[in-house]
Formats: structure tokens, sequence, C-alpha cells
């Protein structure tokens, strides 16, 4: 059995933690610059190259006299052809590089998500899809407000 978390008891008293039994997960895109800001969304569904090319004209939209720099992995959705159209068409805007295959360790964003789901998002009490959507809701929406920390997660080691 896997190791989900620690918590702590009594010696001699083994705790219990009443799980709903039920699998289930949330999407979440997400993007964070240098200067500590992070912009996300909570997925309907699947992300797909058209929900992709929604999410970057999201980020242009919040910066719209900005040169976007996009390092992203090489996911099928980010390699698809209606972004690359998306790219094209919007050259002047945005400034595209992948990240070498199997290397989420150089992907900043990845800090995002594990401090989520190992700080923010342990030991979590949803019960139910909708109950896990508005926690990490509150979630990432605390993550966004603190953006020193946002920033840290370009370096080696970051602020928790």
């Amino acid at each position: 059995i896997p190791v989900l978390g620690k918590t702590w008891a009594q010696t001699g008293k083994t705790p219990h933690v009443i799980v709903s039994g039920k699998k289930g997960g949330i999407t979440v895109t997400s993007a964070i610059s240098p200067s500590g800001r992070l912009l996300f969304r909570i997925e309907k569904k699947k992300v797909k190259a058209k929900s992709h090319v929604e999410f970057l004209q999201q980020i242009l939209n919040h910066h719209p006299r900005r040169k976007i720099i996009i390092i992203e992995d090489r996911a099928p959705q980010h390699r698809a052809k209606l972004v690359d159209i998306f790219i094209e068409r919007n050259k002047n805007k945005f400034a595209r590089y992948f990240l070498p295959a199997y290397s989420p360790e150089l992907n900043f964003d990845e800090k995002t998500w594990r401090h989520l789901k190992k700080h923010e998002m342990k030991a979590h009490q949803a019960t139910s899809i909708p109950e896990l959507r508005e926690l990490i809701l509150a979630k990432m929406r605390s993550i966004q407000r603190k953006p020193q920390m946002v920033k840290s997660f370009f370096n080696d080691s970051y602020v928790t």
C-alpha cells in the first residue's frame, strides 16, 4: 500500500482516516511568470488542442501589449496543428519553446502542481468532485495571492 500522507497518533493507536473511496479528479491549466503571476483555469473536460488555444487566448487577454514567452512540454495538445496555427497567427505576441522530452524537472509550472498536491491539498477532506473543485479553486487562488512563492518556483528550492 503506498503512503498517501503522514499523520500522528498516540503510541500504540493506529489512526484511521475516512475516505470516500470514489476516484476522480479535476483538470487545471496554469501558467506562471518569473514576476510571480499565476494564471489558471479549471477545465470542464480533458485538455485538448482547442482548450489549450483558449487558454493561450486567455493569457493574451491578460497581457495584450506584451510579448509572451511560452515554454511548454511536448504534450500532444501543445503540439497540435490547431495550436501551431494560433501561434503562427499571433507570432508577434508569442514566442514558443518546447522543453526536452521527459524533463518535468525543467518545467517550472510542475512546482505549482507539486506545491498544490503536497502542501495545499494534503489530507483534504473533499468527498465529491464539486467539493474538490471548490477546494482546488480556493487553494489556487491562495497560491495566486503569493507572488513571492510563485517567483520561487523558478529557483531550485521554493518557499512554502
